[in-house]
């Protein structure tokens, strides 16, 4: 049987999520998997260790009453812990809600109304103190801490107890999993419900996607928050799928250092992590005396290109520059063991894909949202175009609508939104789940994504303008950190910029003016707004995957947008 066949079968075979792992606790209960970092070691621990905490958190839900069906409101940061918990839920048939400690608590507050949790994991005091106005309706019974917290039964005291068989429900491939709340880049959180078997349908396709690269002693850095579906699909539950050993990072601040540390075969990423290695060697090259910068600057234009060097000898000095220098300190900086980079979450812009191609390295671009839980579609190693997201993937249906928006129809698709049976009526009809994407497909049945129906703007004059290329030009540039353009409506565009550390208006100008001259007089950015502060997490204007939530940003600066006009 090859190995393909064989993870198949498990899927096949298994009811539910939980059973991927119990599958492995009988084939190799002493196999090391979960890995954290204490006093700056790697501690890991296998399958019968996490099967032994997995079994204590069960039998302490019980001795609570909790019941199938039952929704957990889950705030942490990555961790082992999150797993158990995670596990221990649904093997009793409970509903997990994920949510990012980095919310804000208008959104926990919509959330824990919207879902009514029978019960609240949290990470730490500091987190239980920052969301106990919200608390208040949870009996003090109900709200575990995984850190120790006098207040509060705790992770501690729960694994502390004598364990004991117990008899296990069985739990189906129809019944639900979690609820995801997902807020796009714009609106209420929405609540998205996914089955057990939406996500083993999701996992059989990330099976396709990444059997060039073999099944074999992966090892995977998890960093993405695992309340969001991609990492939850990519970085938990395939991994586990695999029986690959999984690193979860101690800090976002330390991600690069510990790549480097525990030298991943696949990183899973949004594109931000790729953007932000691509200007840091552009930037270098630039810091650089002129006849190097010359140099650099050929190869970069190269490394960026779409078309081949005509001059042998050229190509030839740069491709050995490139393959003994370049690749070689990237390589390093990922461990050295990297096999594949896998880009989700957000668009990935085609110059920077081709950027790491060229370089000789496999980065993949898919396509998904958290409603289709999340893949719909992925390049793979032998059919790799950056300017496209892939074929789609293994039993999923693709289809266009008249305005060219992507619907798409599988057992991938979720169920509905919580609460909001009029919301789950627009997104999918017929089975078919409206993306608000709007693509193509090239020559080879690839989709390729040109933008969003809402991001599509309508300029005064009735000009239709997708404002996504003309975004991912300026982001090419070094000068510019972040870029929204706005003009629906309106007579010309503008664009509000967040310019990078010691950049002037002047040079944001003439930045302008270079990339006007590769645009149509209608996409042409006539006027610009410099923001002092970086959209981030904290000010709420960015998604967990990096997204900028337009509409919010548009409303913040209105008045200063007016004034443009």
């Amino acid at each position: 049987m090859n190995t393909k066949k064989k993870f198949s079968n498990i899927l096949r075979k298994s009811n539910n999520l939980p059973e991927l792992f119990y599958y492995y606790l009988k084939k190799s209960p002493y196999k090391k998997i979960l890995y954290k970092k204490n006093n700056d070691k790697w501690i890991g621990k296998n399958y019968s260790e996490i099967a032994e905490s997995v079994n204590k958190i069960i039998l302490y839900l019980k001795k609570i009453n909790f019941k199938r069906g039952d929704r957990v409101f889950l705030l942490s940061s990555n961790r082992i812990e999150w797993v158990e918990f995670d596990l221990a839920v649904m093997t009793l048939g409970g509903i997990i809600v994920p949510s990012y400690v980095t919310n804000n608590l208008i959104d926990n507050q919509f959330i824990i109304n919207d879902c009514k949790p029978q019960f609240v994991i949290l990470e730490n005091s500091f987190v239980y103190k920052k969301n106990s106005s919200l608390l208040k309706k949870i009996s003090k019974n109900r709200i575990i801490l995984i850190d120790d917290y006098s207040n509060f039964i705790s992770y501690k005291k729960i694994t502390a107890i004598k364990s004991k068989k117990q008899k296990i429900p069985k739990i189906k491939k129809s019944e639900i999993s979690s609820i995801i709340y997902t807020s796009g880049t714009g609106g209420k959180p929405k609540g998205v419900v996914l089955s057990h078997e939406s996500i083993f349908h999701n996992l059989e396709g990330a099976l396709e996607v990444i059997k060039d690269f073999g099944f074999r002693n992966h090892r995977f850095l998890s960093f993405l928050p695992l309340s969001h579906s991609y990492e939850r699909m990519a970085g938990l539950y395939f991994p586990l799928l695999i029986a690959a050993e999984i690193f979860f990072c101690s800090s976002i601040d330390k991600v690069i250092y510990e790549i480097k540390e525990t030298k991943p075969t696949i990183v899973s990423a949004v594109p931000r992590l790729y953007e932000n290695i691509y200007k840091k060697i552009k930037s270098q090259i630039n810091k650089s005396n002129l006849l190097i910068s010359y140099f650099l600057k050929n190869i970069f234009f190269q490394l960026e290109s779409f078309n081949k060097e005509n001059n042998l000898l050229k190509n030839f000095i740069n491709k050995l520059f490139i393959y003994l220098i370049l690749k070689k300190k990237i390589k390093a900086n990922f461990g050295g063991k990297i096999k594949a980079f896998i880009s989700g979450g957000a668009a990935l812009n085609p110059i920077i894909g081709n950027f790491f191609i060229n370089m000789g390295f496999c980065l993949l671009q898919g396509y998904g949202q958290t409603e289709a839980s999340p893949l719909i579609s992925c390049n793979t190693k032998l059919n790799n175009n950056p300017k496209t997201v892939g074929l789609p993937i293994k039993n999923v249906s693709i289809k266009f609508s008249k305005d060219n928006e992507i619907l798409v129809k599988g057992k991938n698709v979720m169920i509905g939104y919580w609460n909001n049976s009029q919301l789950t009526k627009k997104t999918i009809k017929n089975g078919w789940l409206h993306t608000g994407d709007l693509g193509f497909l090239d020559n080879k049945g690839r989709i390729i994504i040109n933008g969003r129906k809402k991001d599509l703007i309508v300029t005064s004059g009735g000009d239709n303008i997708s404002t996504q290329k003309i975004e991912n030009l300026l982001l090419n540039h070094n000068e510019i950190q972040q870029v929204l353009i706005y003009g629906d409506n309106k007579p010309y565009l503008v664009a509000l910029i967040v310019p990078s550390e010691k950049t002037t208006l002047a040079q944001i100008k003439e930045l302008i003016s270079k990339v006007n001259t590769r645009l149509n007089s209608i996409e042409k950015v006539r006027k610009i707004l410099l923001i002092e502060e970086p959209f981030n997490y904290e000010n709420g204007f960015l998604t967990q995957t990096q997204k900028i939530k337009k509409n919010k940003v548009f409303d913040f600066y209105k008045e200063r947008i007016k004034n443009l006009y």
